[in-house]
């Protein structure tokens, strides 16, 4: 991705856009609505690109952008499409407040094209919010004695995106130049891991083998080339490191490792007893039920499915009916992304969902192959970091929503939103992405 003709950046907007490189992986999953504070200095500095540049350069276009745009705002139109509004008391704030959100991330679109976010800030905010999500959920679970770590939000949503910093933490583990950051870079991993076990999120793990994959091809193609002599020995360090961090996590998992084990016992108990006996009583077996009853439901209304408020009272109806169990009540959303869609906005929903994930699987793989041409330094390196680290979000987002419905909570929509942005703004200008 390149930067838009004309555009100069500023020292005001490299300190705005580092603060928020770093502020919203960061603070994520440590503070009541963490990723709130990033998204907001991104939407900033989005203002005072618009503010502070000619019309020309406002405007000038960029495929990239643009397409990102397009599959943003598509998705916005979906969510005002979805809303119900009771016409007898008129539209509400409340009904619009997810299409804000893309909107506003659309603002925030021309603060990432004036200057891109510098690398280093958002690698420590990775390792910084990975350490913070796992000190969270031994607190929850030590302290509070809480049965599953959820931050301050829910624990499907907290070990998703734990397990997403873990990811990213390892990817820029490689970038560690000085001791102290490689164990800095291992404790996060142990962290963020630590805190998507802890969160008891089988969803999640599901996801696990595609994320390490991720990974490890990012390490396979960019291996470095050691000093004669100088391999060796940081082989030995790096082993050592990996060594201490896993024995220490390990410990602290041990007594947590029953619960995990009764977790992942359940999930073939729970199977059978549905299709055997159609128990819908539990985790699994609502989830069955719900995905049965909006696949049905979205082929009843196959274009723009039945919206919010129509969703909810066909299943009230069917549910008094006896035509679907009293548990599907319980949840506004159909535990699966895909049908939840399906069932509340039809092809519209699917169409714009296919969008919002395709063009950044498409951006980051482009850039990938790009970053793949260059010569072998420092450049090469951390552009492919970030493309891998972009590829584990959308990967990451898709897998998850096969049992979770990610954008049905604001964590799921501003993670999202502005780590998209975050890592594709990095991409664009290799020369100001690795300045702090």
């Amino acid at each position: 991705m390149t930067a838009a003709p004309g555009l100069r950046s500023q020292p005001p907007a490299q300190a705005l856009l580092a603060a928020a490189a770093f502020a919203l992986p960061a603070a994520s999953l440590g503070l009541p609505s963490g990723y709130s504070w990033g998204a907001l200095l991104l939407v900033l500095g989005g203002a005072w690109a618009l503010a502070t540049t000619s019309w020309r350069d406002r405007t000038a276009a960029d495929p990239s952008w643009l397409a990102f745009g397009l599959a943003v705002l598509a998705m916005a139109v979906v969510w005002i499409v979805r809303v119900d509004v009771d016409w007898s008391v008129g539209p509400q704030p409340s009904d619009f407040d997810r299409s804000a959100k893309y909107l506003l991330a659309l603002l925030a679109i021309f603060s990432v094209r004036r200057t891109a976010p510098p690398a280093n800030w958002l690698q420590y905010g990775c390792w910084t919010g990975a350490c913070l999500a796992g000190l969270t959920a031994a607190w929850q679970v030590y302290a509070l004695g809480m049965e599953r770590a959820s931050g301050y939000t829910n624990a499907i949503q907290f070990g998703n995106i734990a397990l997403l910093l873990a990811a990213w933490s390892a990817l820029w583990w490689r970038h560690a130049d000085t001791e102290w950051k490689r164990w800095w870079a291992a404790a996060a991993v142990a962290a963020g891991c630590y805190a998507s076990l802890a969160s008891g999120t089988r969803g999640g793990w599901v996801v696990v083998p595609a994320l390490v994959l991720l990974v490890a091809w990012a390490y396979w193609h960019d291996r470095p080339r050691p000093v004669t002599g100088q391999g060796t020995r940081r082989n030995w360090r790096v082993a050592a490191v990996v060594a201490v961090v896993a024995a220490l996590a390990l410990g602290s998992l041990a007594p947590r490792w029953t619960a995990v084990e009764n977790r992942l016992a359940q999930i073939h108990q729970e199977w059978t007893l549905y299709h055997a006996q159609g128990v819908s009583e539990n985790s699994v077996g609502h989830r069955l039920a719900h995905w049965a009853l909006a696949w049905r439901l979205g082929l009843e209304r196959p274009w723009l499915g039945w919206r919010e408020a129509g969703y909810a009272l066909e299943k009230q109806r069917l549910v008094e009916l006896g035509q679907a169990p009293p548990v599907v009540l319980q949840f506004g959303h159909a535990h699966q992304e895909w049908l939840d869609l399906w069932a509340k906005a039809g092809l519209l929903g699917i169409s714009a969902l296919t969008l919002f994930y395709g063009v950044p699987l498409w951006l980051y793989g482009r850039a990938l192959r790009d970053a793949k041409t260059l010569a072998p330094g420092p450049d090469r390196s951390r552009r492919l970091t970030i493309a891998v680290c972009g590829l584990v979000l959308v990967v990451g987002f898709i897998g998850f929503g096969m049992t979770q419905v990610m954008f049905a909570h604001n964590s799921g929509n501003m993670m999202y939103l502005f780590m998209n942005l975050l890592w594709m703004g990095a991409l664009h200008s290799p020369a100001t992405a690795t300045r702090a």
